[in-house]
């Protein structure tokens, strides 16, 4: 009997993960049918986002019709479909709309007042999304239907690391500008902070960007399209507007080399530097240590002549190991210089994340992306420290140690879902929802070298990227976490042929957060680098371990509800 029992039992489980994995398997297999289309991903991505945060309801008042945006986004109203008192069902060009409606833009949370003439059926928006008004209705009892859909969580929205305040929930003082006397937290560097310096010139605004004729060295550079940019595309995807781009750029001692912004001349410092650009205009260019230019992007594409490389991405190890340079030539609306300088001039000698987080679309795809980068100059593997100049093992005398490590983590609360589902506040009703599935694009890579030794060079096996369910005590749920020993083995560390291969890996990746069927659930993600300096001897010998630093970001992340 108690054989049979575990064989039922048995034979029962392995029906039940049969019936799962197709169920799965049919799931997926029809949302991602659906994806390959004629557009690509970040173009079907686009349309969600535009389609979900885009909602209309019409409102008539005697003689009058309000067309309301209970949206999240403004909409702009390129084509009318109506239909007339005779039936006749017309699509009006944007010239006629103007004279039907007080407006062709509809602002988030608010009206404009058409023509009551005319039944309105549909509003097409410049680029091509068709939406619907709905007619006000009173619910007398919820529906439920096997139907689901995709919530679109995108960056576009954010500028820099203290938006995160108000969008993601985020402590102040985690990602507040870190200025010498702030009560900054969050990120520290053992003696060497990055801060910017009262008293001193480290912050520009409107102000042009200027490196000599053969460049600055660097370390680490990121380069990719400003979110305002990307915002104004997504609104007017027909008009031509010459890019903007972001800039992150880092590195060791610079051997006094300068970058003028405006009539003032800023020397990068000597313990390393770390610069933000933002929304800037000009041309970018990396260049060999000949002063050859290999790689080019501009808003202008006649400055980039011959160049058959496009600069936008991720450039590591610059100066410290391949020779090359960026030039930047043009104005930006904002630069923060800083600088690393003795912890004892923090209060409380940490700094924050701002320095750290870059925002921008550094792939191209129209989709802005946050990015968590510790990553300064140079590789290190299991005989010397990581981001370290010089014999660094260990550092000592004239060498330039930049490892960074968290203190802690930086979590991104996402009230976005809940609120597409009719929460005020963010969260998800377990009662309503069973679960729901993130579709999630990753970036990473980090410094540790060669591949082949990355296990041996660090043996912690820590987070760097973690998926959260938060309920409403304010207790938190592991749902999925990266650790850095599943995470490096996707992409290479150091690339010498930029033809066949690329710095960094995106991966896309589906988890399933389950929820209980009681209480009010956030989602959140959250960034950290744990590793610091840690010591260890061997015949006598001292090796630096478990100090690799890395680069992990997220692009977007697609949210499908389950009805319980």
């Amino acid at each position: 009997m108690i054989r049979r029992g575990v064989s039922t039992a048995l034979i029962a489980f392995v029906i039940a993960v049969i019936v799962l994995t197709l169920f799965t398997y049919m799931f997926l297999n029809t949302y991602f049918s659906l994806l390959s289309s004629s557009m690509t991903f970040g173009s079907v991505a686009r349309y969600y986002h535009s389609y979900e945060v885009s909602k209309l309801v019409l409102n008539t008042t005697g003689n009058k019709v309000y067309m309301k945006n209970v949206g999240s986004s403004d909409i702009v109203i390129d084509k009318l479909v109506v239909k007339d008192s005779t039936g006749s069902v017309k699509v009006l060009q944007s010239a006629d709309v103007q004279t039907l409606c007080s407006s062709r833009v509809i602002p988030a949370q608010q009206s404009i007042e058409c023509s009551s003439g005319y039944d309105y059926l549909a509003v097409i928006t410049p680029d091509g999304v068709v939406i619907n008004p709905q007619q006000p209705v009173v619910k007398g009892y919820l529906v439920k239907t096997n139907t689901t859909y995709i919530i679109p969580i995108t960056f576009s929205g954010i500028s820099s690391p203290l938006d995160f305040v108000q969008l993601f929930n985020v402590s102040k003082e985690l990602v507040a500008k870190p200025y010498t006397n702030a009560r900054v937290r969050g990120m520290t560097s053992g003696d060497q902070l990055l801060l910017l310096p009262l008293g001193q010139e480290s912050e520009f605004y409107k102000t042009s960007v200027q490196t000599d004729n053969n460049g600055v060295s660097f370390g680490v550079a990121v380069i990719g399209y400003d979110p305002s940019w990307v915002r104004e595309k997504q609104l007017n995807p027909n008009t031509a507007t010459p890019p903007r781009f972001s800039i992150m750029i880092a590195g060791p001692k610079a051997q006094k080399e300068k970058i003028t912004y405006g009539n003032r001349q800023v020397t990068l410092s000597e313990n390393g530097y770390r610069i933000l650009i933002r929304n800037f205009t000009g041309v970018v260019k990396i260049l060999d240590s000949s002063g050859n230019t290999i790689a080019c992007t501009s808003s202008l594409p006649s400055d980039c002549g011959n160049a058959v490389r496009s600069a936008m991405g991720f450039w590591y190890y610059g100066t410290t190991d391949l020779g090359y340079r960026l030039y930047l030539s043009g104005v930006a609306d904002y630069v923060a210089n800083f600088m690393r300088i003795a912890s004892s001039n923090s209060p409380t000698r940490e700094t924050s994340y701002y320095p750290y987080i870059y925002v921008g679309d550094v792939d191209g795809d129209n989709m802005v992306d946050i990015v968590f980068v510790t990553e300064d100059a140079y590789y290190g593997s299991t005989s010397r420290v990581d981001d370290c100049v010089g014999n660094c093992n260990p550092p000592r005398g004239n060498d330039i140690d930049l490892s960074d490590w968290s203190t802690v983590p930086l979590k991104l609360v996402l009230p976005q879902v809940g609120k597409a589902l009719g929460s005020s506040d963010g969260s998800i009703d377990g009662s309503v929802y069973a679960g729901v599935t993130l579709y999630m694009n990753i970036f990473f890579h980090d410094d540790s070298y060669p591949d082949e030794n990355q296990l041996q060079d660090n043996d912690r096996t820590d987070w760097m990227l973690r998926i959260l369910l938060i309920d409403d005590k304010g207790n938190e749920y592991v749902v999925r976490e990266y650790r850095y020993q599943e995470i490096c083995n996707y992409h290479k560390t150091r690339i010498t042929d930029f033809d066949k291969d690329n710095y960094f890996v995106k991966l896309s990746q589906s988890i399933y957060v389950p929820l209980p069927s009681t209480g009010r659930y956030w989602i959140a993600i959250a960034f950290q680098d744990p590793y610091s300096e840690e010591v260890e001897y061997s015949g006598g010998h001292t090796y630096y371990v478990n100090d690799v630093d890395i680069t992990v970001g997220v692009e977007f992340i697609g949210v499908v509800p389950f009805f319980r």
